[in-house]
């Protein structure tokens, strides 16, 4: 009588268990095999066994499902709560649209014959370059912080250096060498690469991987420095006489945003190399 009233017990405390599970972990498999996977026998003379080994197995698999780290659950808090029923047009996502039709209309441009090709490319850059940090203002001032737009506005960067890069290659400065400018290139745009096959890896593994990925101080003056570049050397496809400048003087300041797209370039390097020591530790 008495071993059939702790098997009895057993059975209602396990149930128990296995019903807080199922709410909790979501492992409903694994632990309705628990006992089979222990090795266990439902006998009187285990009972006590089983119950003590049954409830180990569950703490240990409420533990394992504790562990495991939400998909991008972090870049979703770090834009803020929202319903997700779809983005939502507002100020700073439009000024973040704009930057990316900026980049097929500058490409097209380009490519066009006129005294006011130039002009108009560097004009369309820069204000593009301007959004660029408009946008981001605007949402936090305005309490439009979403997640399409924390996706959405390094795409846009990434898009229209890129397509900068790719133009100042067929087409530079006269006064520039061709490797002064797509020497730079290459390493800017590998940069770019490589850092957002990283940002996806570490915002795969959460916790502290994510957070080691942040954006630091080098990374703004990176894109700093490569905005003014590109801005100076898109003006100067042939040359600054539309600014009234002389030909020295414009070949003065086209020299100065070439060195500038090299500081870009080194500053790049440097945050890669930092980005990349952080969460190095991680990977096996």
């Amino acid at each position: 009588m008495l071993q059939q009233f702790a098997l009895a017990r057993t059975a209602v405390r396990y149930n128990s268990l296995t019903r807080c599970s199922k709410r909790r972990t979501g492992i409903t498999k694994k632990i309705s095999h628990a006992p089979r996977c222990l090795g266990l026998r439902s006998s009187p003379v285990n009972s006590v066994f089983h119950e003590r080994k049954t409830a180990q197995f569950l703490v240990a698999s409420r533990r394992m499902a504790d562990l495991q780290p939400p998909v991008f659950a972090s870049s979703i808090d770090a834009a803020g709560s929202e319903s997700f029923g779809g983005p939502t047009l507002n100020i700073p996502t439009l000024l973040t649209l704009i930057r990316v039709a900026a980049v097929p209309l500058v490409t097209f441009i380009f490519f066009l014959q006129g005294a006011w090709v130039a002009p108009t490319c560097c004009t369309i850059f820069i204000f593009a370059a301007v959004t660029d940090w408009a946008d981001g203002f605007l949402a936090r001032k305005m309490g439009l912080v979403s997640s399409f737009g924390a996706f959405l506005d390094p795409v846009a960067d990434k898009l229209m250096v890129a397509a900068a890069l790719v133009l100042l290659c067929v087409h530079g400065p006269p006064s520039v060498g061709g490797a002064l400018i797509a020497i730079p290139a290459t390493i800017i745009i590998g940069r770019e690469i490589t850092m957002s096959a990283l940002r996806e890896w570490a915002a795969s593994a959460g916790g502290e991987v994510h957070d080691a990925v942040a954006v630091n101080s080098f990374g703004k003056w990176k894109t700093a420095t490569q905005l003014v570049a590109l801005s100076i050397l898109l003006g100067a496809r042939d040359g600054f006489a539309w600014l009234g400048l002389s030909t020295d003087a414009g070949v003065l300041l086209t020299k100065g945003g070439s060195c500038c797209l090299w500081l870009s370039a080194g500053l790049a390097l440097l945050s890669l190399y930092i980005y990349m020591s952080g969460v190095v530790k991680y990977m096996n």
